[in-house]
């Protein structure tokens, strides 16, 4: 039978109580840790839910004076951006809880959806009214201008048609034979052509 030492005996209990308070406080503190950590998630998951409506308000005033949506477009708009926002709540939620570094590495992607839900919204088309007389008026002197313009580019056209069609005349007499030739009008270009390349 092997006989121990007293003094070495009495060392190794005092050890093995120094490890087992360690322990004891390492758990304590752990435990601890926890609880202050569940604290603070379930402060922040009441102020979520606190502020959730009057964030909504806030975000449904925003897209009414920015993107000019209303009824069921408003609605739809605001239900789809609070259900990503809380998604990202969500899920910053679970990576503080569970300290997952799988969790972390996806948070990008759940940003991303929420910018998404942003870069998705589109303006409501904007229809101008004319109703007033003010208006009616600019609209009609805006269109007897174009009336204007249309018809200067009418005359314009005419006088080039006449002006071409005369110096063709003028070409067939000259390179066809006389008034009485039988050219169309693209030959006697063509003839013009033959004309001057001889002379260059």
């Amino acid at each position: 039978m092997i006989e121990i030492d007293a003094a070495i005996f009495i060392l190794l209990i005092e050890v093995l109580a120094i490890l087992l308070v360690a322990l004891a406080l390492v758990i304590v503190l752990g435990i601890r840790r926890k609880r202050k950590k569940y604290q603070g998630v379930v402060q922040l998951v009441a102020q979520i839910k606190k502020q959730s409506e009057v964030r909504t308000q806030e975000t449904g005033s925003f897209l009414q004076e920015i993107y000019q949506l209303e009824d069921d477009e408003l609605k739809k708009a605001v239900s789809t951006i609070d259900k990503s926002e809380k998604n990202l709540f969500q899920k910053l939620i679970e990576c503080f809880l569970t300290d997952s570094p799988e969790l972390i590495s996806k948070m990008d992607a759940v940003i991303a959806g929420l910018i998404d839900t942003y870069k998705e919204l589109k303006p409501k088309e904007q229809i101008i009214e004319m109703g007033s007389e003010e208006n009616e008026k600019l609209l009609n002197d805006e269109i007897e201008k174009l009336k204007g313009q249309n018809d200067r580019l009418e005359e314009e056209l005419r006088i080039t048609k006449e002006t071409m069609g005369n110096m063709i005349g003028e070409f067939g007499n000259m390179f066809g034979g006389g008034s009485d030739h039988e050219l169309a009008s693209f030959e006697v270009v063509e003839k013009v052509e033959e004309q001057v390349d001889t002379k260059s």
